[in-house]
């Protein structure tokens, strides 16, 4: 009977756990199907900038021929040493790279026909052609210090100036270059130009302007009462001419340089006082740090670039100038310091500068256009789903795309300050933050944005939104702002500590985490009315923190760091990722499928929550900043000099 009921329990028990087990198995089925299957696929580069370059200088021959010379704007130090050269035989419809020969950046150019110019760059480089550009010879000058500018009267006769008081002068086209440097001392020369054979002009770096009139043979110091950077110098008879600089510097002669008059001192002075794009400046004449260059037609109708994309136009001979682009008007998102200006006549003219800019006018400046796609750093982007997305970055850029990344249309921000971050609960309600203190906010898809006060003036670099009224953002020495009325007022959390803080993410209006330097990850239960240091993992930068539920979260750091946690943060383990790079942003679909970008072109995956993360090939060399996966088979990443990567499914 005993051994009966032994069986009888035994039974009951055996069919409880087949029960048990069958209900657990329905679970795992119906939980499954939750979780998106993973899908494999490649990325694909699907943006890149026309040029990756820093652009110095302009040259056109005609309204149809020109050249624009610079060097690389690469990821990396050694990326930047490529020199560039970009021709164009359409006006600048089309620009087509020339060979150099040189890796050293390219600052100069002078063609004295279609066929015969030069090119001056950094280690005393002169290049030379007699076919247009087809072929590029260099020409020995027995100088390593860097050249800044050049000027040449004739095929045959020309100056090239640089550091140290370096001011060669050729008589015979290049082939031999002699050192006129008396009366110059050490400075360092920025900008030449000669009227003819006898008489020039040059500037330095430390506020002095030179004469001479005699070739060279001998430079005598004119006054210019300026102890900082002058940049270019331009006469455009023997009376007339004017130089350019740092501070919004104009100065003018009409007496060939024995006087110069300052046009802009005492301009913008609150620019003086407080770093920053003000949307509106007033009255004021001028709005620009560093002029960089400039260029007449004539006597009277000129054009100066600079700082923040500005471009200023002259039609009396200096005695006023006027904003084309930039300045007190409302800027573009993304606008390059511009470092060079040509034009062919009063109509038809070009100016370049960083991150590839090319712009081309046809009527005197009234309006430009770029010939090029710019190469602005992309710091972060958000979807809201497979087709309509946002991207930030430098220069106030922010850039919006309604299918699916094939195609991007710049917003203008309202601002000159790199974004760190983005954030977006719909297709219509958005912010970003950026330095200074700087959250803009859009409530029509970008369309227009504006700004809403934070009340600090540090670098804020991370924001997480939870609905149209909850948001928080990050930012230097601790900084932690929290709204509950969609940003209408900010109001700062403490955080208890003064490191810089780069990644957060919230799972509920309550709980969430904050990564930043010193290893330090924060916690806070209650919706940031307490914070407190969950953990400390030495001396590193960590980059980003995501989590998919209330357990299980990874952190991202440098150094190839990759850790998680199943336990909400209370402990954290570290996972192999087999990499050294920097590790700046992390992505998790589900518990199990996950995604990591870095520098040098990183991408990781992993499909088991992090046991195993694969490399993924990127096609790229640049540093990946974001990554944003809408589904298993959608996502795109950003990263440096604008580069764009789409995830496409393999079939």
């Amino acid at each position: 009977m005993k051994q009966q009921i032994n069986e009888s329990t035994s039974f009951f028990r055996n069919l409880q756990c087949a029960i048990h087990l069958m209900f657990l198995l329905i679970g795992v089925v119906v939980g499954c199907t939750t979780e998106q299957k993973p899908k494999f696929g490649h990325w694909e580069v699907v943006r890149r900038a026309d040029w990756e370059t820093r652009f110095y200088d302009v040259f056109f021959i005609d309204e149809k021929t020109g050249w624009a010379v610079g060097n690389n704007e690469g990821s990396s130090l050694g990326e930047e040493f490529d020199s560039v050269i970009a021709h164009t035989t359409d006006g600048g419809a089309t620009w087509h790279p020339q060979k150099s020969g040189t890796h050293y950046p390219l600052r100069g150019v002078q063609f004295v026909d279609r066929q015969m110019g030069w090119i001056a760059g950094d280690n005393g480089v002169i290049l030379h052609t007699e076919n247009g550009g087809e072929t590029w010879e260099r020409q020995i000058t027995d100088t390593p210090d860097d050249l800044f500018d050049l000027h040449f009267v004739s095929a045959q006769e020309g100056w090239v100036v640089g550091d140290y008081g370096t001011a060669l002068h050729t008589h015979d086209g290049g082939k031999t270059w002699v050192n006129r440097a008396e009366g110059l001392g050490k400075n360092s020369l920025r900008g030449v130009y000669f009227l003819n054979s006898q008489k020039g002009w040059a500037v330095s770096y430390e506020g002095n302007a030179y004469h001479t009139s005699d070739s060279g043979e001998t430079w005598e110091r004119q006054k210019t009462n300026i102890r900082y950077e002058l940049s270019d110098v331009y006469l455009v008879d023997e009376k007339h001419g004017w130089i350019v600089g740092n501070r919004r510097t104009i100065l003018t002669t009409s007496n060939g340089g024995k006087t110069w008059k300052y046009v802009t001192q005492g301009s913008n002075r609150r620019h003086e006082r407080i770093y920053g794009q003000q949307v509106k400046t007033g009255d004021e004449p001028l709005h620009t740090f560093l002029l960089s260059d400039l260029h007449f037609t004539d006597v009277r109708t000129g054009w100066i670039v600079g700082d923040m994309g500005a471009i200023l136009h002259t039609r009396d001979g200096g005695k006023t100038w006027q904003h084309q682009r930039g300045g007190p008007t409302r800027l573009p998102g993304g606008d390059p310091v511009l470092l060079g200006v040509h034009f062919v006549d009063d109509r038809q003219g070009w100016a370049v500068g960083e991150f590839g800019a090319i712009w081309h006018t046809t009527d005197g400046g009234r309006r430009w256009a770029l010939q090029s796609t710019p190469s602005y750093l992309l710091s972060d982007l958000h979807f809201i789903n497979d087709q309509v997305g946002y991207a930030v970055g430098d220069r106030g850029a922010i850039l919006n795309t309604s299918d699916g990344g094939r195609h991007w249309q710049s917003q203008d921000s309202g601002t000159m300050e790199c974004f760190g971050s983005t954030y977006f609960i719909n297709d219509r309600v958005g912010w970003a933050v950026a330095e200074w203190g700087t959250i803009v906010h859009t409530i029509n898809g970008g369309r227009t944005w504006s700004q809403q006060r934070s009340d600090t003036k540090k670098d804020l670099l991370g924001i997480f939104f939870i609905d149209e009224q909850r948001g928080w953002v990050i930012g230097n020495s601790g900084e932690i702002l929290h709204t509950t009325d969609g940003g209408k007022t900010w109001k700062r959390q403490q955080s208890g500590v003064n490191r810089d803080l780069f990644g957060l993410h919230f799972i509920d209006a309550q709980t969430g985490w904050i990564a930043g330097d010193g290893g330090i990850v924060l916690h806070t239960k209650d919706g940031g009315n307490t914070w407190e240091t969950q953990a400390h993992l030495g001396e590193i930068w960590l980059l980003d923190v995501y989590f998919t539920d209330r357990d299980n979260g990874w952190l991202v750091g440098i150094a190839g760091l990759i850790a998680q946690t199943t336990d909400g943060g209370k402990t954290w383990i570290l996972q192999k990722s087999y990499v050294d790079s920097s590790l700046n942003d992390v992505f998790f679909l589900n518990s199990n499928e996950g995604w990591v970008v870095g520098s040098g072109g990183t991408v990781l995956r992993t499909v088991d929550g992090g046991e195993n993360w694969r490399p993924q090939r990127s096609g790229t060399h640049y540093n990946l900043n974001s990554i944003y996966m809408t589904d298993a088979g959608n996502g795109l990443i950003v990263g440096d000099l604008g580069i764009m990567l789409k995830y496409v499914v393999d079939k």
